[in-house]
């Protein structure tokens, strides 16, 4: 098959977020297989950065990757607004020559037009929106974003051959827009398996953080923006006494970390909690080698990669009812508990306590992982609902 993904931000543009790592990852997996595939994304790195021009076509894990230039970088990071003149124009010369598009995201003007060129090429395109159309996010959408789905987004997931859904919860948002049950899928995230994390790695990765070999550490990664929860969590570490626990917030700021650096000192936990901004690639995986439980304290979550890369490892998860992933509470890997102060510390609380637990909780999450999300089972679930798209299109 001839693969195009498309996707608003890529590797190695963390600061963005999860959807650059979850294209990444499945279409390395598509090109070990043998299908040809390309990546049509933005030249966004950060707040700050672009790709470097001479790195605009790139082969990486065996297949192509174009970075179209953004027509500004600020209004891109601050607003997730992107424009790349130069993809339109590429898609004309070359949209003909692939078999099926996956589009990442939602709310850009890239989707609309290679929306348009799959119709009028006859190919069928499938669309993952990773989150977008919470109804949490929906309420707090900009005017360009109310605007988009007015004038675009109803006719572009009316006209898409699939739709996949990470949850039961996503599956509820598209049917808000009347989308036949029948064209959505649901699939989850795929991930590579981190490698076993032995006392002596450990040991070596808390060094790496400056973190104590005696403390429990609890960590959070991820954004560091207002919708993950972060005021409730370190709410929750202030009702939590225990001199034993440490807690380590890290990720790319996006526009939360000053807010977020007030709190600590507000709350006097300056000595409780390690902020570590970035932490990407080989330290995102040293990170959760140092850690003990894994927090994600969220507001509203599409499907977050941080939770199945943190359970790859074996890391014991809580989690609130909004990251919509029952599956911990299923496989007994962790705490699922209600998004407030006092439930996130009595959820933290019950596993640092109880060590039994914790560890069988670890070895839950790791049995999660492979038995659901391993990047091979995902990867091929998406290549059947590629090939079933094909021959209906057919």
């Amino acid at each position: 098959m001839k693969i195009l993904e498309v996707v608003p931000y890529f590797y190695p543009a963390w600061a963005y977020g999860g959807p650059g790592k979850i294209v990444h990852d499945p279409s390395r997996y598509f090109a070990e297989q043998g299908h040809d595939v390309t990546v049509y994304t933005s030249d966004a790195y950060d707040d700050k950065q672009r790709m470097p021009k001479e790195k605009y076509i790139l082969n990486v894990s065996r297949f192509l990757v174009r970075y179209f230039r953004n027509i500004h970088n600020k209004l891109t990071y601050r607003y997730n607004i992107f424009i790349t003149p130069g993809m339109f124009t590429r898609s004309l010369f070359e949209f003909h020559k692939f078999d099926v598009v996956h589009m990442h995201d939602f709310y850009t003007l890239e989707n609309v037009w290679l929306g348009w060129l799959a119709r009028l090429y006859n190919k069928p395109y499938i669309i993952s929106v990773h989150g977008c159309l919470e109804e949490k996010r929906l309420e707090a959408r900009s005017l360009f974003k109310s605007a988009f789905l007015y004038l675009f987004g109803q006719d572009l997931l009316k006209h898409a051959s699939a739709l996949i859904a990470t949850s039961e919860q996503e599956i509820d948002n598209y049917r808000r827009f009347n989308i036949p049950k029948s064209k959505i899928k649901l699939i989850g995230h795929g991930v590579r398996s981190i490698e076993f994390t032995t006392q002596a790695l450990k040991k070596a990765c808390r060094k790496h953080f400056k973190l104590s070999e005696k403390d429990t550490v609890v960590t959070f990664l991820g954004r560091i923006h207002k919708i993950k929860g972060l005021d409730m969590l370190i709410e929750a570490i202030s009702q939590i006494t225990d001199p034993n626990l440490h807690f380590v917030i890290a990720g790319p700021d996006d526009g939360f970390l000053l807010e977020l650096k007030e709190l600590i000192k507000e709350k006097n936990l300056g000595k409780r909690v390690t902020l570590w901004h970035g932490c990407f690639g080989e330290e995102r995986a040293q990170l959760f080698k140092a850690s003990d439980i894994f927090v994600y304290p969220s507001y509203s979550e599409g499907f977050s990669l941080g939770i199945l890369e943190a359970a790859s490892v074996g890391l014991p998860l809580v989690i609130t009812t909004k990251c919509y992933f029952d599956q911990v509470r299923k496989y007994n890997a962790g705490v699922i508990v209600e998004p407030n102060p006092e439930s996130i510390a009595k959820g933290i609380l019950q596993l640092a306590r109880d060590p039994k637990k914790r560890n069988q909780a670890a070895d839950n999450s790791k049995r999660l992982i492979k038995e659901n999300y391993s990047i091979e089972i995902v990867g091929e679930q998406l290549l059947s609902i590629y090939r079933k798209s094909m021959s209906e299109k057919a």
